[in-house]
């Protein structure tokens, strides 16, 4: 950290998480999620089992992976000790940030550049104080990419197990072993399969438990919950009647009580059935949430961590209470970090447009593509923050790419 302490963009990022984690400790605020993981650290730390938990949501009790339960024991339940490991591991991110960039030309100037890209946007920072697992999925993320660059592979699966037992998203990181050994003739090794192994582990033992061969419920209630409920206010263009029609499937879902078998084929059929039968809809909302995913302001998380009146339509979210206007002050936050995430991901598409041949780009391009993807038409500003070191850089590369001659770019990655 010493090394580019000297940086003033890494001393106001520094000052800027030291600010958001005082004012969680001086005014808590949570998501709700928040609440999703610490019961379930308290179902899995009884008999590591949440068979006899109060079930509040359909298939909850196999809804969240274990490592952040884990951080919660660990921290014995105290918030503030695992705000500032958040803390701690956030000081991480320049320096990978760093070690990122020396693996390119003009390296002083693209790590100013990536830094600036990372401190406009406020979720970085938001996150930290949020006790969820975003922040540490991200680091864990970084240090894997950056370990890759240095051909520190055998370091690589680690970095996989502990992302998969963090959020169930990152099991498609399964197949990162196999595409370096195809293209860079990387030697595979039983550690390699070792993150596979716990995988079909944590399967077989929610197999046991509660009959389905599943990793994490969230895979049938995520698509259920938003997907299809997304594809069906498209169609309809009628909120009300899609919510009424949920009410009528909650209840049959409540007719199959504890029986998680028949829950999860009944919410299959019903996501599988709505979205096979309007592909070309489900396509567009889908496409369209990718979009919407990098040019979000994070309104809905602005809100939370800065307790901001709840609004409707773009400006907010809507709750369900009756539509207010908010302050222009909220207003023009909103438009302003619009308009630079605008600006960011026009950058990042330029460097990418040059520099795809390379295969650093392809790799930084796939693993923050696929997140956008994973996310769908949900397209919330939150699912990007894991990559958004990645798509720090890749802004910046585009920034220099604009702004130095194309001869030079030619010769503008050092290590091929």
């Amino acid at each position: 950290m010493k090394i580019i302490w000297k940086y003033t963009w890494v001393k106001i990022y520094v000052l800027l998480t030291i600010f958001a984690v005082v004012k969680q400790f001086y005014s808590f605020a949570v998501l709700v999620d928040y609440f999703e993981y610490k019961k379930s650290a308290v179902y899995l730390f009884q008999n590591w089992t949440s068979e006899n938990a109060h079930i509040d949501r359909f298939l909850e009790p196999m809804r969240r992976t274990i490592l952040f339960p884990i951080v919660w024991r660990i921290s014995n339940f105290h918030w503030p000790i695992i705000l500032v490991a958040q803390f701690v591991l956030s000081l991480t991110v320049p320096l990978g940030l760093f070690r990122f960039a020396k693996h390119f030309q003009f390296h002083n100037k693209l790590f100013e550049l990536s830094m600036i890209c990372l401190i406009t946007y406020p979720l970085q920072f938001f996150y930290t104080g949020f006790i969820m697992p975003d922040i540490w999925s991200q680091v864990l993320l970084l240090w894997l990419v950056v370990f890759y660059l240095e051909e520190k592979y055998k370091i690589i699966p680690i970095f996989i197990i502990l992302l998969i037992l963090l959020k169930p998203v990152f099991i498609v990181f399964l197949i990162l072993p196999f595409i370096l050994a195809v293209f860079k003739k990387y030697k595979l090794s039983f550690f390699d399969i070792l993150p596979i192994i716990i995988i079909l582990s944590c399967s077989f033992f929610n197999f046991k438990t509660y009959k389905i061969f599943t990793y994490s419920s969230i895979t049938t209630s995520n698509p259920y919950d938003y997907n299809r409920k997304m594809l069906l206010n498209f169609q309809t263009k009628d909120p009300a009647a899609v919510e009424s029609m949920y009410e009528s499937e909650h209840q049959q879902l409540l007719n199959y009580g504890t029986n998680m078998v028949l829950q999860k084929k009944y919410m299959d059929s019903l996501t599988n059935n709505s979205i096979s039968n309007n592909l070309g809809g489900y396509f567009y909302i889908h496409a369209k949430g990718m979009v919407a995913m990098f040019l979000d302001p994070g309104r809905y998380d602005a809100m939370v961590f800065l307790n901001w009146k709840k609004s409707s339509g773009i400006l907010g979210v809507n709750d369900g209470n009756s539509p207010s206007k908010i302050p222009n002050w909220q207003y023009a936050y909103m438009i302003i970090l619009f308009l630079i995430q605008l600006i960011k991901f026009s950058f990042a598409l330029v460097g990418i447009v040059h520099l795809f041949r390379y295969f650093q780009i392809k790799l930084f391009t796939f693993i923050v593509l696929l997140l956008a993807f994973l996310a769908g038409p949900v397209g919330c500003a939150r699912y990007l923050l894991p990559a958004y070191p990645l798509m720090a850089i890749l802004t910046a590369l585009g920034l220099v790419c604009f702004i130095v001659k194309f001869p030079k770019v030619e010769n503008f990655i050092t290590k091929r």
